[in-house]
Formats: C-alpha cells, structure tokens, sequence
C-alpha cells in the first residue's frame, strides 16, 4: 500500500503540487482559466495576459489555462489528472469559460466567466493584505 501512495504522488503534476490542500500560504496567486476547447476566448485571454505580462509577475501572479485538449503553465504541461483535480476543486463544470483567482492564502477570491478584466483583477489583488504590504516594500516596475 505504501508503494502505491509513493507512485500516486510522484505521478501528481507540478501545476497540481502548487496548490496544496491543506496549506494556509501559498508562494504565489494563481489565476486559473479553464474552458471546453481551445477558442477564441482562450485566444484572447492569452494575448492579454502577455500585454500584462508585467503587471502579473508583479504581483506575483501564476496563470495557468486549462482545456480538455491541453492545460499550460508557468510550470509546464499539466496533467489531465491535475485538471481534474483543480477543475473539482473550484468546481468548474466541463462547457464553461471560468477564471479563478486564488490568492496566496490558498482561498478563492474571485471568478469570471470568459472575458478577463485585467485592471478589476488587478485592484482585487491590490486591495488584498498581503499585496498592500508587498507594494510598501517594492516600488513598481511596470507602466500602467
């Protein structure tokens, strides 16, 4: 039996390894984009997340899309069990575009459906306590 617990955690993905279930600090906020299939709604919420690409380092954001067909990261390919796992989670069902954002307390703090609003993402996570203290301490790279 231990074997198998051994084998069972060395096959769970990096993506699904980051987000521990019983942890109360996380290194990072996620913001989590699943859908059904790769459209233009994945498209697009690629290309912004590269315009933004300053200000989610910044507020050291990971992002992470997930489809049935393929799920990528910061860290690499995701596992389909790995999906399956965040997908139950935070309970997304299969047809639907949801975003998730999680912050580095490990908690849902908001989700959206298939359009992203960066900048409402953006003063979520800086109306948090952790980002507020961070932001004392860092000046901003970025230009708004």
């Amino acid at each position: 039996m231990k074997q198998v617990i051994v084998a069972m955690l060395l096959s769970i993905s990096g993506v699904a390894m980051s987000y521990p279930l019983d942890s109360d600090y996380w290194a990072h906020r996620s913001v989590l984009f699943f859908a059904p299939q790769q459209d233009h709604a994945v498209e697009q919420f690629l290309a912004d997340e590269m315009r933004y690409r300053c200000q989610i380092q910044e507020r050291d954001l990971v992002v992470v899309v997930m489809t049935p067909q393929q799920a990528l990261g910061k860290t690499g390919p995701v596992a389909s069990h790995g999906v399956s796992y965040l997908r139950d989670k935070y309970k997304v069902e299969d047809n639907k575009h949801i975003a998730v954002l999680i912050g580095k307390d490990g908690h849902e703090k908001h989700r959206w459906g298939a359009t992203t609003n960066w900048q409402e993402v953006f003063e979520i996570i800086d109306a948090m306590p952790m980002r507020k203290q961070e932001m004392l301490n860092n000046t901003s790279v970025c230009s708004a």
